[in-house]
């Protein structure tokens, strides 16, 4: 299977010409394979560029290999001239936007003065309504020392709750400043950080990254006192809150280095899914945020004009990526006609489709992508993923009076399936309106928010001041609220898109992969040769009845059918693949065990499905549902094998026998008595496959087999209810009665399905296909093509399996591999009792 990454590239280093690009192509090819069509995507007729870069590193395009650092999701490519870097310099102080309408702000301070304001002329900009164009000014001495200037601000400058007169005033490593509804604080390299006046620091954070990140990292000590207590709020925990809820620069600067806080919160971690909105500033250095832990809201809406809350989303959705790996959250973004707004979240491994859903991103920016997600969200209620919650984005209506009711219904259901949601009710701007009619306007344009267990309300004059709602109209303290910029969270979500869980320093898990397109089912039982000595030796290792059914997400997925208590159903109708999965379970099968130790039988219900399988020496008997002689005769056989199994074994058990070890002998009969045991054998196990069996249980009139479908039927019951001790288990594609196992077919694509045993752990997976030819390898040719976000939430494009001509299909190479092994294995054996 090609590698899938998703670059940036720029043309001529120009940011306003990157376009976004997906690369498909194998394992370790090298750019230089690919670079002449990245040059024509963003330029069409553009050669080849003599030198590229990512972002500050020049690349050997020859020695560069797409998948390895730093040609990883997320990367940024620039054609003849580099992008500006941090550098690798020592940096001797850092400005962190730690709070407000512009949060998350990383700026390097390097010498001399720099001048803070909304002007964009401002050497530090801030997007905040409240702080005048210039400011106030930091200046950086020789000696490593700051201070700080208010030019004339209309707010005034406050440095830790003071404010700062006329004239310089020295600023310690760890200070705060607050100008409008922003807060920054200053850290200095080599000094002594001011302590808190209301809560010890927390214990450095450790980096081995070198450079500004690193040591940032190493500087940041959390110093707030505990959050205070507000609808849906966390329980208290003794740890500082800051430690417990980083801020947004901390945040980014933890996501660029992958350090130990990110991917931190499994489903049991106390603060899982708690979220920062702002902060209250009540003393002199001590910012107390304001927390929802969504377990206890159920969901969260946002109510205020759009500029604020979209930035308030941002920070809440970052949040939940930046602390949470994608085994323990999924993101699911509803936003139709606002791709441009959310485009961002699909760098986020958060939102790969990892439980089967027909996408390419979990993204849906159109009425179709919104009924889609709708709908999948909507079949997880009743089969929700232990360990793992959901979260979604509703930016808007979703267009479609279905998708409306089923958001609506996981709003009320959702959250005690782990589907929690993040409602956005937008307001006419600009604010200025009291609380209570800002959320009535809400209401009106979010009918949603009326569900949400908490709402975070936007107002004052310019909508930067926050209060937090509970569903009886309670509110919180008002605080200030914790926005991010869009450059922000794209800067954010490209850091996150290469990382993978055990990279990030969380518990070690399974690697989570979106299902593919089309699985081979060789490939999944890595027989990539099928031969002889490969299958004897598949055979030696297995004793139960392993059974792998195709690709899931976490690698093959496979069940042991020997532990069954019941009969294993397929369900699906037509063009899903269902009898494809049943010919693929037979050579999965008979890949398991040898033909000595397990006999296949083959039903057909109606057509010819299964006739492909019949070449395998594993099969005993093979009955189409067209000849009344015959099916009369496979009941009556059927009947009487598990007859001669009950007498033989007696009170052994088949399954735990087996479980113990070795062959089951069987035990002597009456009229066996005096024979030795050699004469009677060792029993197979017995698996019946059965292709429509619906048919079987209401044939169509005139169906030749009709007369003799019921027969075969209650032979088929009998089995299913007596053979679970005698060694005989039933699968079948229908309608079974006491299916233990079901495997449902959603036909999207074909073979895509999921695995629902009775423990209620279900697992989606792409069945495997065993009778086509061999795939061409012509399809791995590295191939570029551009990124159309609005499109992520589309089904993959469907392309044909090419296959090998006239070939031998993967059913018939396996079923001539079995054949020769178990002669072999017979010559061997004569051989050997031969010489004993």
């Amino acid at each position: 299977m090609p590698l899938h990454i998703r670059l940036t590239v720029l043309g001529h280093g120009d940011a306003a010409t990157g376009v976004d690009v997906e690369v498909a192509a194998p394992a370790d090819t090298p750019l230089d394979a690919v670079l002449g069509s990245l040059a024509a995507t963003v330029a069409p007729g553009s050669a080849a560029p003599g030198s590229v870069y990512c972002e500050d590193q020049r690349l050997d395009p020859r020695q560069a290999l797409l998948g390895r650092p730093p040609l990883v999701d997320g990367a940024v490519l620039a054609f003849h001239r580099p992008l500006e870097g941090p550098g690798r310099e020592p940096v001797p102080a850092t400005l962190l936007v730690v709070s407000g309408p512009d949060a998350g702000g990383v700026h390097l301070l390097r010498g001399g003065e720099a001048r803070i304001g909304r002007s964009a002329d401002a050497d530090i900009p801030l997007n905040d309504p409240d702080v005048s164009r210039v400011h106030c000014a930091l200046a950086l001495a020789p000696d490593g020392t700051v201070t700080v200037t208010d030019l004339g601000s209309t707010n005034g400058t406050l440095l830790n709750g003071a404010p700062v007169r006329r004239g310089p005033q020295p600023v310690r490593s760890g200070s705060l400043l607050r100008l409008g509804e922003s807060v920054l604080r200053v850290v200095t390299a080599g000094a002594p950080e001011q302590p808190p006046p209301a809560a010890p620091a927390a214990p450095a954070e450790r980096s081995a990254r070198r450079g500004l990140t690193g040591w940032a990292l190493g500087r940041l000590g959390g110093q707030e006192a505990d959050a205070p207590q507000g609808p849906a709020a966390a329980p208290p925990r003794a740890e500082p809150a800051e430690s417990r809820w980083p801020d947004p620069a901390t945040l980014l600067l933890t996501a660029l280095d992958a350090g130990p806080r990110l991917w931190e919160r499994s489903a049991a971690h106390p603060d899982a899914f708690t979220v920062r909105l702002g902060t209250v500033q009540q003393a002199p250095g001590v910012l107390p945020p304001v927390t929802v832990a969504l377990p206890r809201a159920g969901s969260l809406g946002l109510a205020g004009p759009r500029e604020r809350i979209t930035g308030v989303a941002r920070s809440v959705l970052a949040q939940l990526a930046g602390l949470h790996p994608p085994s323990a959250l999924q993101l699911v973004a509803l936003a139709v006609d606002r791709a441009r707004d959310w485009s961002w979240l699909g760098w986020l491994p958060h939102l790969r489709p990892a439980a089967g859903q027909d996408c390419r991103l979990l993204l849906a920016f159109d009425p179709r992508q919104a009924a889609a997600r709708a709908r999948e969200l909507t079949e997880l209620l009743a089969r929700p993923h232990p360990g793992r919650r959901t979260v979604v984005l509703v930016d808007g209506d979703p267009g479609d009076a279905q998708a409306r009711a089923a958001l609506t219904r996981l709003a009320a259901e959702g959250p005690a399936a782990g589907i929690h949601l993040l409602v956005l009710g937008e307001t006419p701007q600009p604010g200025g309106l009291p609380v209570g009619q800002t959320l009535a306007a809400a209401n009106v344009a979010a009918p949603l928010l009326r569900s949400c267990g908490a709402v975070a309300v936007l107002s004052g004059p310019v909508a930067t001041a926050l209060r937090l709602t509970g569903p009886a109209g309670d509110a919180g303290p008002t605080a200030g609220a914790d926005a991010v910029s869009p450059a922000w969270a794209e800067r954010f979500a490209r850091a996150l898109a290469p990382v993978g869980e055990e990279v990030a320093g969380a518990p070690p898990a399974p690697a989570v992969t979106a299902l593919p397109e089309t699985c081979r089912l060789l490939d999944a039982l890595e027989l990539s040769r099928v031969t002889p000595t490969a299958l004897r030796e598949r055979w030696s290792r297995h004793s139960g009845l392993p059974l792998v059914l195709g690709t899931g997400t976490q690698g093959p997925a496979a069940l042991d059918l020997a532990e069954a208590r019941g009969p294993l159903a397929v369900d699906g109708g037509a063009g899903t693949g269902r009898t494809e999965l049943l010919c693929a379970l037979a050579a999965s099968l008979a890949a398991a065990q040898e033909p000595d130790a397990l006999s296949l039988l083959l039903v057909e219900g109606s057509g010819e499905g299964l006739r492909p399988c019949a070449e395998l020496p594993h099969v005993t008997s093979y009955l189409g549902a067209t000849d009344p002689v015959r099916m009369r005769a496979f009941a009556q056989a059927l009947r009487e094998e598990l007859k001669r199994r009950a007498a033989l074994l007696g009170e052994v058990d088949f399954t735990a026998a087996r479980r113990r070890g070795g062959r089951v002998v069987a035990l002597r009969s009456a009229a066996e008595e005096g024979a030795p045991a050699a004469e009677i054998g060792a029993l197979p196990w017995l698996v019946v496959l059965v292709d429509d069996y619906d048919a079987l249980t209401s044939p169509a009139l005139g169906a030749p087999g009709r007369p003799a479908a019921g027969s075969v039927v209650r032979a088929l019951e009998t089995a299913a209810r007596e053979g679970q001790r005698l060694g005989v288990r039933l699968i079948a594609a229908g309608d079974v009665p006491g299916a233990e196992i079901r495997v449902a077919l959603s036909g999207r694509p074909p073979g895509r399905a999921e695995l629902r045993p009775a423990s209620g752990a279900v697992t989606a997976f792409q069945a495997g296909r065993v009778t086509a030819r061999i795939p061409r390898t012509s399809t791995l040719r590295p191939t570029v093509s551009r990124l159309d976000w609005a499109r992520a939430g589309d089904p993959p494009a469907r392309r044909p399996v090419r296959e090998l001509g006239n070939g031998p299909t993967d059913v018939a190479l396996l079923a001539s591999a079995a054949a020769r092994a178990a002669r072999t294995d017979h010559a061997g054996r004569a051989a050997t009792a031969t010489l004993v």
